[in-house]
């Protein structure tokens, strides 16, 4: 069978919401497979999304560009594919799951490099950078757009390719003359499905209970933010973002993206900054802190964490390190550093960095 070859500039690759008319595919057995290729080159593209949009199934193509959708119904199906550094495609197809299985089949999706723009600097955090319509926007050229992107492969690990982890985590507390009163180093071990996503309003979590007793051996957690979190509808329509210029950390050039609450959240929330890397427009860096804090009612008088990402492949970044002040309304006040450092990593399923099964 002729390969299917969707070019990334003509009309069948159409932008979010698709047009009424679609492109017939074959899916036998409900299963669609196909090759992410480079518009102008041929090349495969390495690690691209794919999100049927209809089910929010996520998953990354391989290094060869190859990926597999499974469970299309005969029907409409929408595919959107995207890579940093690419113009993302939204697809409508027309589905044939009932067609028999007669050899291998190759459904080709081009795309094509997009410069980045690097909008006006803003210097106040009151101005919103227009964040809702950039969210929505999966053709958009803006620095924010790739730090959006980001986000979603971020997403993508923790939804479809679950990891288990631990860091090494070294623990001091000092007194308010910054003298060290204690401190410990420990293991803390995590599972990627049991991540606490982003939720307006919940950034602080208290002790629970009507009773004294309920809460006594309970503290005051705070859910700290992740890069993941811009993935979020729900964090992008309460905060804003803006392009802050040029950055560098460890010999490495980037961009400063930086992102607050809106001014309608008022409960206690993140802001912060973002660096991205100005060759491969992958995530360096996030920092955000505790804003919105009231005088009473917490515990935490402010909190800061800085995260440092590596990437697993090329343009698959994840956490490796942290660095995390918080200031506790303790009898006597103090303050807790936390150094964070990845010591185990492994999936759980499948990966996205091993092939696919034939």
């Amino acid at each position: 069978m002729k390969p299917c070859v969707l070019p990334g500039l003509v009309g069948l690759l159409i932008l979010s919401p698709p047009a009424t008319a679609q492109t017939p595919v074959s899916a036998p057995g409900g299963m669609l497979r196909g090759v992410v290729q480079d518009s102008a080159t041929g090349l495969p593209v390495s690690y691209a999304l794919v999100v049927w949009l209809e089910k929010d199934q996520r998953l990354f193509a391989t290094e060869s560009g190859r990926f597999a959708v499974s469970g299309l119904p005969s029907g409409i199906a929408t595919l959107r594919v995207q890579q940093i550094g690419y113009r993302a495609v939204t697809l409508s197809l027309a589905v044939d799951a009932r067609a028999a299985v007669t050899g291998p089949v190759s459904f080709v999706v081009t795309i094509a490099r997009q410069p980045v723009v690097l909008p006006t600097i803003v210097v106040q955090g009151s101005v919103c950078a227009g964040a809702e319509a950039l969210a929505m926007d999966a053709d958009g050229g803006s620095i924010l757009d790739e730090a959006f992107r980001n986000a979603e492969r971020l997403l993508t690990l923790q939804k479809s390719y679950p990891f288990r982890g631990a860091f090494q985590r070294a623990t001091t507390i000092f007194d308010t003359a910054y003298n060290r009163v204690t401190g410990w180093v420990d293991t803390v071990r995590y599972d990627s499905r049991s991540t606490v996503a982003y939720r307006r309003g919940k950034v602080l979590e208290g002790p629970a209970g009507p009773y004294w007793w309920e809460r006594r051996d309970r503290r005051e957690l705070a859910n700290y933010f992740t890069a993941a979190d811009l993935a979020n509808p729900e964090f992008r329509t309460s905060h804003c973002f803006w392009y802050a210029g040029p950055d560098s950390l460890q010999g490495f050039q980037g961009y400063r993206i930086q992102f607050a609450p809106t001014t309608g959240t008022r409960g206690v929330d993140w802001a912060g900054s973002l660096l991205i890397d100005a060759t491969t427009m992958t995530l360096l860096q996030s920092t955000a802190r505790l804003v919105n804090l009231p005088r009473r009612g917490t515990v935490f008088g402010g909190a800061e964490c800085t995260v440092l990402y590596k990437q697993l492949a090329p343009t698959l970044a994840h956490e490796f390190q942290a660095r995390c002040v918080s200031t506790q309304r303790t009898d006597p006040p103090q303050t807790v550093v936390e150094l964070w450092l990845l010591s185990e990593f492994t999936f759980i399923g499948r990966s996205p960095v091993e092939p696919p099964p034939p």
